[in-house]
């Protein structure tokens, strides 16, 4: 990798992945959690709890097709620790980190996260990935239309049409190929360049008829399919097929900068 220049945004792609101050292991310490029976975590946190039985969702997530619940913007996350929970940076890898999925508006979503990685998240929001049907329905809508907000594309409704490839721009046109390699791809100084990710919802034009926000470009969206599966595309590229975009190219563990998601659940009073 002695071709690619050193990044301009950032100390460079090591400083992600250094351990944890905190580790899962620590957090499951039962002395830490009084009341706590072992091996079960007090961090995990299930939206029911509390909830108003007249409401098939909580706030942050809509009924689709009367039948499920989805996360209204892209997934967040919160980092849990001994000293409560702290935004996660939104540019860094998860890895051993314990995290919880949230869905807001007004952040950047996150990205460089992996299948499982996201689908853990969810889990500890006692929520899950959507799947394929599930995530396909709601960016569609009840009349199937190729964009969330219609049939025919428009110009900059969704953040998908950035010039340059945030790779090539920040390694150079001259970097050669191991730019496109799993290292250099999950360099948090990508998605720290200007014009990359959007704040949740700052497009507020890339909307489903459900109200969903950002189901095309931005990040794309991991579903439960275990192969490996994420839908809407990414900000790097105009996304033709619209809802209709899906890649299948990589495994379940995959991430880079551009890999993201968000969670569904069933509605209450319907056991997961």
């Amino acid at each position: 990798m002695d071709d690619v220049r050193p990044s301009d945004f950032t100390t460079g792609w090591s400083e992600p992945t250094a351990s944890p101050s905190e580790s899962v292991e620590e957090l499951e310490d039962e002395s830490l959690f009084p009341g706590v029976r072992e091996g079960q975590l007090e961090v995990y946190q299930d939206w029911r709890v509390d909830h108003d039985p007249a409401l098939p969702c909580p706030d942050e997530m809509v009924l689709v097709a009367d039948n499920y619940c989805v996360d209204r913007w892209e997934g967040s996350l919160v980092e849990l620790t001994r000293t409560g929970e702290h935004p996660y940076p939104a540019t860094h890898r998860v890895e051993e980190h314990l995290v919880r999925a949230q869905s807001r508006p007004g952040v950047k979503p996150q990205s460089y996260i992996s299948g499982p990685e996201a689908q853990r998240a969810c889990e500890m929001a006692g929520k899950r990935l959507c799947t394929a049907w599930e995530w396909w329905r709601a960016c569609a809508g009840s009349k199937k239309t190729i964009y969330p907000y219609g049939t025919m594309h428009v110009e900059r409704r969704c953040n998908e049409e950035r010039p340059m490839h945030p790779v090539v721009e920040l390694y150079g046109e001259d970097a050669g190929p191991n730019i496109w390699w799993v290292e250099p791809m999950n360099n948090p100084a990508i998605n720290e360049q200007p014009s990359t990710l959007s704040m949740t919802g700052a497009r507020n034009k890339c909307k489903s008829e459900d109200g969903l926000f950002d189901m095309v470009g931005n990040v794309h969206e991991w579903t439960s399919d275990p192969a490996g599966t994420f839908h809407g595309g990414a900000y790097s590229g105009e996304i033709a097929l619209g809802c209709q975009y899906i890649t299948t190219a990589h495994g379940f563990s995959y991430h880079d900068y551009s890999t993201g998601f968000r969670c569904c659940s069933d509605p209450y009073g319907v056991p997961e």
